[in-house]
């Protein structure tokens, strides 16, 4: 999974609960230009940023151990 794919998933989910980018953002404690940033893919948040955002929007990020190297 690419970042730009777990912005996607932020991005749709946010809209599917209604939320505003400013909602969001209050919600987990950054600003909403940060949010903007972010699903405009010009912001690369901190991991603990994005686990707030996930939290907040009821998701969670799994990471499961590859049976091989990484495909690069």
């Amino acid at each position: 999974m690419e970042i730009r794919d777990l912005v996607e998933i932020v991005k749709n989910e946010r809209k599917k609960r209604g939320l505003s980018q400013y909602k969001l953002a209050k919600e987990c404690g950054v600003s909403r230009e940060m949010i903007s940033k972010l699903e405009l893919g010009r912001h690369n948040p901190r991991l603990d940023t994005i686990l707030s955002i996930l939290k907040t929007l009821g998701l969670e990020l799994v990471v499961k151990k590859a049976k091989r190297g990484c495909d690069t």
